[in-house]
């Protein structure tokens, strides 16, 4: 039985209080209910709450809740990276100098969902309108992005990282949280590491049981030695050159962390991004490859990629010319060697975000047990992991990450 008695009266009354200052004058009515379903926000619980109240005239609507994880596991995890602090930063200021950017340039584009308000108590939370009232909902994450979908993602990605680049240079401070990727060199924010290594095991331990003709053996032996290479190596994705294009990358970008529009008959026609609990400061090519590699179908990877690279590169080079950017604006070639030079990143997408995203009862999944160590940890994962949809698409991703060197 859910257990929502903390969404109360004195609650809601202080957030719509917040919210509409002397306008509110009491609320009416609420009903609450799961706004995902379990497995599907591993970061945070999600709260759909419809209200009635009074601001002079009735107001009915439905508000989200977006509350840190109640996990152990998964909440030192995101003390340790100020995932409530960076996300507030991003939603009340950095989003807010983006929209005039683009409104400047008579961009009417919405990246994320408003955020109305925000609270510490009694749960820290984010309080956010409910996009689902204006007809976006979520994909079957399991199935991954066709090409219309992916199209519209790439085109916001590139104008939030446009954006983000000018908003940088007039006000670096706003960026203090997101200079520190989630995956550090810092000992106090290691919590997360550890699956990472266990991740690889579990693709080793499927490849072993393809080996039965010695096939696999060269790359068996080199996902072997990467068992203690992928922090450091997951590290170096996030150490950013200064002389290199960076912007505020949103750093999980997945399908359960988009909102997609539809118009009837005419097929998709909107996206918002969703969750900035991670995002960082740094090379483009970490959301590049993890999008096109943790969230595409396989199809749509294999015969479309570089057209998707170049309709980023469109998008951005042409937000920040209208913007007049005074800086050097990236070359195709350029966007190109950012996403080689953190290639690394897909492998991270494949091993740890693809079999999430691809599980098949996500209403059973408990983020602390995937997380964890022990016996029932590990047989967890190994269910991830043996999904049919996931073992059908890994051989050709390994072998395509063995030649491009991210192995060795």
């Amino acid at each position: 039985m859910a257990c929502f008695e903390w969404i109360n009266n004195d609650l809601l009354t202080g957030l719509l209080s917040e919210q509409h200052g002397t306008s509110f004058k009491r609320l009416i009515a609420y009903d609450v209910s799961f706004a995902t379903k379990k497995g599907d926000n591993y970061a945070s619980e999600m709260y759909r709450v419809s209200v009635q109240y009074d601001i002079g005239n009735i107001v009915k609507k439905r508000i989200i809740l977006k509350v840190m994880p109640s996990g152990e596991l998964q909440q030192k995890v995101m003390e340790e990276n100020s995932i409530y602090s960076r996300e507030i930063v991003i939603y009340s200021q950095i989003m807010p100098r983006i929209y005039e950017l683009l409104r400047s340039i008579g961009d009417v584009s919405i990246i994320s969902p408003l955020c109305l308000t925000t609270a510490n108590t009694p749960k820290q939370m984010l309080v956010f309108e409910d996009v689902s009232e204006q007809s976006f909902k979520m994909m079957d994450r399991r199935l991954g992005l066709d090409l219309d979908h992916a199209r519209l993602v790439i085109v916001k990605l590139a104008k939030l990282h446009a954006c983000s680049r000018i908003v940088y240079e007039a006000e670096p401070t706003l960026f203090d949280l997101m200079m520190e990727g989630c995956i550090s060199d810092d000992p106090k924010k290691q919590t997360f590491l550890p699956y990472y290594r266990r991740c690889v095991g579990q693709v080793m331990r499927l490849v072993q049981q393809w080996n039965k003709d010695g096939r696999w053996n060269s790359i068996l032996g080199k996902l072997d030695k990467l068992q203690d290479k992928i922090i450091p190596y997951g590290c170096d994705v996030y150490h950013r050159r200064d002389d290199c294009f960076n912007v505020l990358n949103h750093n999980d970008i997945w399908v359960n962390n988009m909102m997609f529009q539809f118009e009837p008959g005419t097929g998709v026609k909107d996206v918002l991004l969703l969750d900035y609990q991670l995002s960082f400061y740094g090379s483009p090519g970490i959301d590049l490859n993890f999008l096109l590699y943790g969230s595409l179908q396989p199809e749509v990877r294999k015969l479309h990629l570089m057209e998707l690279v170049q309709l980023y590169h469109t998008t951005l080079r042409g937000t920040l010319e209208q913007l007049h950017y005074g800086g050097t604006i990236p070359s195709l070639p350029d966007i190109h060697v950012e996403i080689i030079r953190k290639g690394f990143h897909r492998v991270n997408a494949v091993f740890q975000q693809m079999p999430v995203a691809m599980m098949e009862r996500s209403e059973d999944a408990d983020m602390d047990l995937i997380l964890g160590e022990g016996e029932r940890s590990e047989t967890c994962r190994r269910e991830l992991f043996d999904n049919p949809r996931y073992v059908s698409i890994l051989p050709a991703l390994l072998h395509e990450f063995d030649l491009a060197g991210y192995f060795d």
